[in-house]
C-alpha cells in the first residue's frame, strides 16, 4: 500500500528562517576566526611567525604541515598568504588556487548549512587573497573572473512586488 499526495498546495522544500541562516553564518565566520584555537602547536607557530612579520619562516612551517596533509585547503590558503607576504605572488597564486579547488570539491548537496557557509566564507577569503596575488602578477582578466565568482552571504531582500 502506498500514498498518493497528488498536488500539494505547499512546497516540500526545506525552509531556513532568516534567524537560522544568520546564526549559521555567524558560526561559520567564528569558526574561521578561531581557526588557530583548534590547530596543533606547529600550526600556531606558523601563524605566530606570519603575524610577527616573518613570512618566509611561516611559509616553511606551513609547507612542512602541508606535506602531512596535502588536501587541507586551510593550509594551502595560509601557505599562499605567507608566500604573498614574502613577495612571491606566483607561488601564492598557485596555493590559493589549490585551496579554492579543494573548497569547491568539499561542497556537496546534503551537508549541513553551517558547513556550507563555512566553506563559502573560507572560499571568499581565498578569492580576496587570490585577487591581490593576480593583481601583483598583472593578470587583469583573472582578477575580474575571481571577483565575479565571489558570492554574497547575505539573505536576499525581496522587492516590494515580491511581498
Amino acid at each position: 500500500m502506498g500514498y498518493f499526495f497528488g498536488r500539494l498546495p505547499i512546497s516540500l522544500d526545506p525552509v531556513v528562517t532568516r534567524k537560522e541562516y544568520l546564526d549559521a553564518s555567524d558560526r561559520a565566520v567564528d569558526a574561521l576566526a578561531h581557526e588557530a584555537d583548534r590547530q596543533d602547536t606547529a600550526y600556531r607557530h606558523a601563524l605566530e611567525c606570519l603575524a610577527a612579520g616573518r613570512p618566509a619562516r611561516a611559509a616553511r612551517a606551513f609547507s612542512s604541515l602541508l606535506e602531512q596533509q596535502p588536501r587541507d585547503p586551510a593550509l594551502h590558503r595560509m601557505l599562499g598568504i605567507s608566500h604573498f607576504r614574502a613577495g612571491n605572488a606566483r607561488l601564492a597564486a598557485r596555493h590559493l588556487e589549490t585551496a579554492l579547488i579543494l573548497l569547491t570539491r568539499a561542497e556537496s548537496p546534503g551537508i549541513p548549512l553551517v558547513r556550507t557557509l563555512g566553506i563559502e566564507v573560507e572560499a571568499s577569503v581565498v578569492r580576496l587573497a587570490l585577487v591581490a596575488a593576480y593583481e601583483r602578477l598583472g593578470h587583469r582578466a583573472r582578477v575580474i573572473r575571481c571577483l565575479s565568482q565571489n558570492r554574497p552571504l547575505t539573505w536576499p531582500i525581496p522587492s516590494r512586488r515580491g511581498l
